[in-house]
């Protein structure tokens, strides 16, 4: 769905995401790092503006591309929006020049700080094919409570069914893991 909501701290911005975005984000995807998202690698400018379309567009989702140092270095999203209950964090993909910089924990701390001290969510999940061991060790680093594998549940970005880890993080819980975001950020 549009939204007007911008977020920033540091050197790090999202601000909404935008079909006009295509080019720099097809600049970054690599197939190898695309392997645990849920579509496939792809091909051509046109596939990712078919793809920013439908994020932009799904009712339930709220997408943002990433800055960082005002240069455009991926996207995140909020998506199964369920107002005043819960939402999950996800459809992330970073670029390799922002892969293992503060560009993700900042990132998750300013959608996890919205989630919890604007928008009242009780619940704020994050999940990663099984097969992540990346993606699962940065949602295991941010604090969040590891729920379970949901099991064959989804066709991987090659087409193959694959096992999703599921984590949660809920209000009671939100003070320690933004304190060790803080701690993670300085």
């Amino acid at each position: 769905m549009q939204h007007d909501v911008i977020l920033s701290s540091g050197p790090v911005t999202l601000r909404p995401l935008e079909v006009a975005d295509a080019p720099e984000f097809f600049d970054l995807v690599e197939a190898e790092a695309w392997q645990g998202m849920a579509t496939p690698v792809p091909d051509s400018v046109e596939d990712v503006e078919q793809q920013l379309h439908s994020m932009i567009e799904s009712s339930g989702t709220q997408a943002w591309a990433v800055l960082y140092n005002d240069e455009f270095v991926g996207r995140t999203a909020l998506y199964g929006i369920v107002e005043g209950l819960r939402t999950e964090v996800g459809s992330t993909y970073y670029g390799q020049q922002a892969r293992g910089t503060v560009v993700n924990p900042t990132a998750k701390y300013l959608l996890l700080k919205h989630c919890f001290e604007e928008r009242g969510f009780h619940r704020v999940a994050l999940r990663c094919d099984s097969r992540n061991g990346r993606s699962r060790r940065a949602i295991a680093a941010l604090g969040a409570t590891f729920e379970g594998t949901l099991r064959n549940y989804r066709r991987g970005a090659d087409g193959s069914v694959v096992n999703l880890d599921y984590f949660s993080i809920t209000p009671e819980e939100w003070p320690q893991v933004e304190a060790r975001l803080k701690a993670r950020l300085g």
